[in-house]
C-alpha cells in the first residue's frame, strides 16, 4: 500500500529517521538536517513507486534469486546449471 505516493513500509522509516535528527538531537542544524532529509527522501520515494509500487519487495526477492537467475547480456554467454 502506499502512503504519501511512496511504499508504506520505507515511508514510515524515513519519517522515523528524520524525526530522530529533528526531535532527539535538539539542535537547529540537526533540524534543518532532518527536514531537508525528509523533503528529499520523500520525494525520491514517490519517484521510485511511480517507477515501481513495490520496487523494495521486488528488489529483496531479486536478491534471493541471484544465485538462481544469473543475468546473461550475450548469446555466447555460458550455459546455466540448475539444481546444483
Amino acid at each position: 500500500m502506499l502512503l504519501l505516493g511512496a511504499e508504506r513500509e520505507l515511508i514510515l522509516a524515513l519519517g522515523i529517521v528524520a524525526g530522530v535528527f529533528i526531535v532527539s538531537l535538539f539542535q537547529l542544524w540537526a533540524a534543518i538536517f532532518g527536514l531537508i532529509l525528509w523533503a528529499v527522501g520523500a520525494w525520491v520515494l514517490t519517484r521510485a513507486a511511480n517507477f515501481d509500487p513495490q520496487l523494495s519487495k521486488t528488489f529483496a526477492r531479486s536478491l534471493q534469486y541471484r544465485k538462481l537467475y544469473k543475468s546473461a547480456a550475450t548469446p555466447f554467454a555460458s550455459p546455466r546449471k540448475f539444481g546444483g
